[in-house]
């Protein structure tokens, strides 16, 4: 037994492990994909069979996907039901808000004040929201938009509450792409400039007073769009 245990790992299973993870970190990224840009839409069940077979893989993978994905909150385990897309309240999609305002107030309070070449990759990343709205991409504008906020966050040495940011960012994507999806990006890009613009002139009172209205614009127009969304979301819910 003790030979057993300290015998070494040969190289063809620690191929088959790495194989292995890649197939389900390939897993979850398309279903995350799927409930962020709402082709599976919140209170819809996942049936295993049906979805191995739409991917195109065993059950053993989506299995483990679906475990990592519940761990994020995007999905919700019910005992002898199965799996279903996290649909969440107006109350919990406000409680959300408030754990970002403070997540992202303290994040753009500590952030250090970027270079000429940091500048530049932010203006590079709106010009791209610009040519995705003109192309009506609404995935693209979304993931773009995210990428910008990050980037900025990422100046800060707060990496902990960054973590937290992103998880909530994720918990809550479905219902803020209803916003991308419903208005007018040219005045996000232009508040994207102007924060932008803060950030080169570092001032962080201005700052911080842009992404407080850029949030709350953000937050109030993706609770109206939930608010929209009920009726479609209980019917799917009761079938």
């Amino acid at each position: 037994m003790a030979d057993d245990e300290q015998r070494p790992v040969r190289p063809t299973e620690l191929v088959t492990s790495a194989i292995r993870s890649r197939s389900v970190a390939s897993v979850i990224n398309q279903l995350r994909d799927m409930i962020i840009n709402r082709r599976l839409l919140p209170g819809q069940q996942i049936r295993q069979e049906e979805m191995a077979r739409v991917l195109g893989i065993s059950r053993v993978p989506l299995r483990e996907a679906l475990r990592v994905l519940t761990t994020e909150g995007l999905l919700t385990h019910r005992p002898h039901q199965g799996y279903f897309i996290t649909r969440l309240s107006a109350e919990e999609l406000e409680q959300i808000g408030n754990l970002l305002e403070f997540l992202e107030t303290e994040l753009l309070r500590t952030v250090r004040w970027p270079n000429e070449d940091e500048l530049a990759q932010l203006h590079a990343i709106n010009r791209k929201i610009v040519k995705a709205a003109h192309d009506a991409d609404v995935s693209a504008v979304n993931t773009l938009n995210r990428q910008l906020h990050t980037q900025i966050f990422r100046l800060s040495s707060l990496g902990i509450y960054l973590t937290e940011a992103e998880k909530f960012w994720t918990l809550s994507e479905p219902y803020r792409l209803l916003h991308v999806a419903t208005t007018d990006a040219t005045v996000a890009i232009e508040q994207h400039e102007q924060l932008i613009d803060a950030l080169a002139a570092q001032d962080r009172g201005l700052c911080l007073r842009l992404l407080a209205h850029h949030r709350r614009e953000t937050h109030a127009a993706a609770l109206t769009m939930l608010a929209r969304d009920q009726g479609d979301l209980s019917g799917l819910a009761a079938g």
